[in-house]
């Protein structure tokens, strides 16, 4: 679908780590199968500098785990993502089929720092430091869940992201005294947008109200 004023149009997406899913994959795909005539460009950025490009108009729109308050920028919810523990295949817990965080006191706590959760780092930050528990920010998804596969804590992330990793030494338990959850936005700037960041705004809220299905 060309824009009758503009036939090849491009499309430039922000992402800030954390928000790749399987939704954002479906996103994409849905994306390029109704519109493979729109050039998309695909930006890893830190919070500030997708807030400042879009403002600056570097980028069309932008996802990240933030809800944005900017007057010259409009922020809606996409989708939610349950926070979950990951744990190694040998591990004291393993016979439980959910868990608490006050369960998890006497652990080390791997948190990937992307992955922001604030009602759940209130909530560790709640308990005593005693005992063996310290809570550990990873720069990456990876790194968590490499010092978990070895056995040195358990790590808190986002439910299906530990599910896909499931075959690398990692297995999953919810967590049942939440919900906590982090949520992905789509950001771009205020006002009517053009067509093409319509469509994909559209697109992006039928995938949302899909759900993981």
């Amino acid at each position: 679908m060309h824009d009758a004023t503009n036939p090849v149009s491009h499309f430039k997406l922000a992402i800030a780590p954390g928000v790749p899913s399987s939704r954002l994959s479906k996103l994409l795909a849905l994306q390029q199968a109704e519109e493979p005539e729109v050039i998309m460009a695909f930006f890893e950025v830190k919070g500030d500098d997708l807030v400042a490009g879009l403002r600056e108009g570097r980028y069309d729109a932008g996802m990240s785990l933030e809800g944005l308050s900017d007057p010259v920028l409009s922020s809606r919810p996409l989708w939610s993502e349950n926070m979950a523990v990951a744990m190694p295949l040998r591990f004291p817990l393993l016979n439980q089929a959910t868990l608490t965080t006050a369960e998890l006191r006497d652990y080390p706590v791997f948190r990937w720092q992307a992955e922001a959760c604030p009602l759940l780092d209130q909530r560790l930050s709640s308990f005593p430091q005693e005992g063996q528990q310290s809570i550990q920010h990873m720069t990456s998804f990876e790194l968590l869940a490499l010092w978990v596969t070895a056995g040195y804590g358990v790590g808190l992330s986002a439910q299906s992201r530990i599910e896909r990793a499931q075959g690398t030494g990692l297995t999953m338990r919810p967590l049942s005294d939440g919900p906590y959850e982090i949520v992905t936005h789509l950001h771009r700037p205020h006002g009517s947008p053009n067509a093409v960041s319509k469509r994909f705004e559209d697109r992006a809220l039928q995938i949302a109200k899909a759900g993981t299905a």
